[in-house]
C-alpha cells in the first residue's frame, strides 16, 4: 500500500515528466525542418570521434583537428555526394515510371503469347510502380535542400566535436539508467551507426555501379537510372538485385539481343548479387550486420519521414527502437 506522501511524490513525478514529455514534443515539433540535419550531424559525430580523438592523442589542437574533419567532410558531402545527386537529378527529370509498366507489360505480354504463363498481375505491377513512383520525387527533392543540410551539420558536428567529452558526459549524467546501460549504449549505438550509415549506403552504391557497369556495356538500358533502380531494389529481401537485371535480361534476349542478355544474368548472379557480402566482409568486418527487415522497413519509414536521407536514418531508427528495448530489458526486467 502507498502512503499519502508516497502517492503525492508518483503524482509530482507523473506531472513533471508529463510537462518534460510536452517540452520535448514542441521542440522536436518546432525543429522538424532540420530534423535530418540534426540526425545526419550525430551520425557523422559517431563516425568522426574516433579519428577526433586519435588526433588529439597525436598532438592536434581541438579546434585544427575539428577544423581539419570538417573540411574534409564537407567537401566529401558537398563535391562527391553533391555531384552524384546532380548527375541523377539531371537523369531522373526526364524520367516518368510510366516507361517501367511499359517494360513489363511488354515482357508479361510476350510470355503470355508464348507458353501462356501469367506471371505478373497487374495490381503487383501497379503497387511497384507506386513505389517507385515515390522513391524518384523523394530523390529529387532532396538535391535541392543538399546545401542546407550540409551546412546545417557542419555546425551540429562542429559543436559535437569542439566539446566532445563534455557533450557525452552531458548526455550520460542526463539518461535515467545505469552505467553498466551507458556503456552498452555507447558501444552498439557506435556500431549500430557504422553498420547502417556505412554499411547501407555502400553495398547500394557497389551493387548500383556494378550492376549499371554491365548495363552501358551490354546497352541494357541507361546504367544511371537502372543502376539506381538496382541499388534501391537490393534492399529488398528475397528478390533483390535481379528485380531489375533480371527484367531488363530477358528484355534483351527478347529484343534478339540473346549472348547479352545470357551475359548479364550471368554477371549479375555472379558479381552483383555478390557485392552485399563483399563489402560487409572488407569494409564493415566485425561491425553490425543489419537484417535485411530491419533495412527494408527502416527505408520506408524513413522516407516516408526523411525523404531521400530516410535511406540513412530509416533503419536507424528501428535498430535504435531495438537497442533501447534491450536496455528497457536489462535495467527494468531481467533479475
Amino acid at each position: 500500500m502507498y502512503s499519502g506522501k508516497q502517492f503525492n511524490e508518483s503524482i509530482r513525478q507523473i506531472g513533471f515528466l508529463l510537462i518534460i514529455i510536452f517540452l520535448a514534443c514542441l521542440i522536436i515539433g518546432q525543429l522538424r525542418y532540420f530534423a535530418s540535419s540534426i540526425l545526419g550531424g550525430f551520425t557523422l559525430y559517431m563516425i568522426l570521434r574516433t579519428p577526433h580523438r586519435r588526433m588529439l592523442e597525436k598532438g592536434w589542437g581541438n579546434t585544427w583537428a575539428t577544423t581539419v574533419l570538417l573540411l574534409a567532410t564537407f567537401v566529401f558531402l558537398v563535391l562527391v555526394v553533391g555531384g552524384f545527386m546532380s548527375i541523377i537529378y539531371s537523369k531522373l527529370k526526364h524520367f516518368h515510371p510510366q516507361l517501367i509498366m511499359n517494360g513489363l507489360h511488354h515482357i508479361h505480354d510476350v510470355i503470355i503469347q508464348k507458353w501462356g504463363y501469367n506471371i505478373f498481375s497487374e495490381d503487383a505491377i501497379q503497387k511497384a510502380l507506386a513505389m517507385i513512383g515515390n522513391i524518384i520525387p523523394a530523390i529529387i527533392s532532396a538535391t535541392g535542400n543538399v546545401l542546407a543540410n550540409v551546412i546545417m551539420m557542419m555546425f551540429v558536428i562542429f559543436f559535437m566535436l569542439q566539446q566532445s567529452h563534455e557533450f557525452e558526459q552531458g548526455i550520460e549524467e542526463f539518461l535515467p539508467i545505469s552505467r553498466n546501460s551507458v556503456h552498452l549504449l555507447k558501444k552498439e549505438a557506435h556500431t549500430m551507426i557504422i553498420g547502417n550509415a556505412v554499411g547501407i549506403p555502400l553495398i547500394m552504391l557497389g551493387q548500383g555501379v556494378t550492376a549499371g557497369l554491365s548495363y552501358w556495356i551490354l546497352d541494357a538500358g541507361d546504367p544511371i537510372i537502372w543502376g539506381l533502380l538496382t541499388g534501391f531494389c537490393g534492399l529488398v529481401p528475397v528478390i533483390g538485385t535481379g528485380g531489375i537485371w533480371v527484367p531488363l535480361a530477358i528484355n534483351l534476349a527478347m529484343g534478339g539481343h540473346v549472348w547479352q542478355g545470357i551475359v548479364l544474368i550471368i554477371y549479375g548472379c555472379c558479381v552483383v548479387s555478390s557485392v552485399d557480402n563483399l563489402v560487409r566482409m572488407v569494409f564493415l568486418k566485425k561491425k553490425a550486420n543489419v537484417h535485411p527487415m530491419i533495412t527494408l522497413f527502416g527505408v520506408i519509414i524513413g522516407m516516408n519521414l526523411f525523404g531521400f536521407w530516410g535511406i540513412i536514418f530509416g533503419p536507424l531508427i528501428i535498430s535504435g527502437f531495438f537497442l533501447l528495448m534491450k536496455i528497457y530489458k536489462n535495467e527494468f526486467i531481467t533479475n
